[in-house]
């Protein structure tokens, strides 16, 4: 399972299989939903074609839509932070990631962190405010969005520092 197209399947199949069976059922304290597929979007290779990549966080979003029905919302958010991967790497990490590897481990603690909260409350502000879609309830949005982003980045800082291999 050394291959990165065979690993990257699978975990695109683990992922979407925890999020819908597991984690789309779990609602901690009424607002916490944790969106663990993200940790796909954060962890596939960046040498990839960038239309690939578009076209997996689009297909990784719209397969959890399909199974949690939400319209579109997951797609819409996974999107988003696939779009902006490029630069969110280049402001966090000081560098243009375009032919090189991607090896978070290789990364101090901090720089990760700010990474992964950077993706993370990205994608649960525009799936929070897409799902409410008016500024009646903000509120109630902000602490879901504040809650979810919590959960989300400590199981996406957990899978990569237990999960993950070091490059080097």
């Amino acid at each position: 399972m050394n291959h990165p197209l065979v690993k990257n399947t699978f975990l695109f199949i683990v992922l979407v299989l925890l999020q819908v069976l597991l984690f789309n059922n779990v609602a901690y304290w009424g607002y916490v939903n944790p969106m663990i597929y993200i940790v796909f979007l954060l962890v596939a290779p960046y040498q990839e074609n960038r239309t690939v990549y578009l076209l997996s966080a689009f297909f990784l979003g719209i397969t959890i839509d399909v199974f949690s029905n939400t319209g579109g919302l997951h797609a819409a958010s996974s999107v988003l932070i696939a779009y902006l991967r490029s630069p969110i790497l280049h402001i966090v990490f000081g560098k243009n990631f375009e032919y090189q590897d991607l090896d978070l481990l290789a990364y101090p603690f901090t720089k990760v962190f700010s990474y992964t909260t950077l993706m993370v409350v990205l994608h649960h502000l525009l799936f929070y405010f897409l799902e409410v879609f008016n500024f009646n309830h903000l509120f109630i949005t902000i602490v879901k969005i504040i809650s979810a982003s919590v959960f989300t980045i400590i199981v996406c800082l957990l899978y990569i520092y237990l999960f993950s291999k070091s490059k080097k």
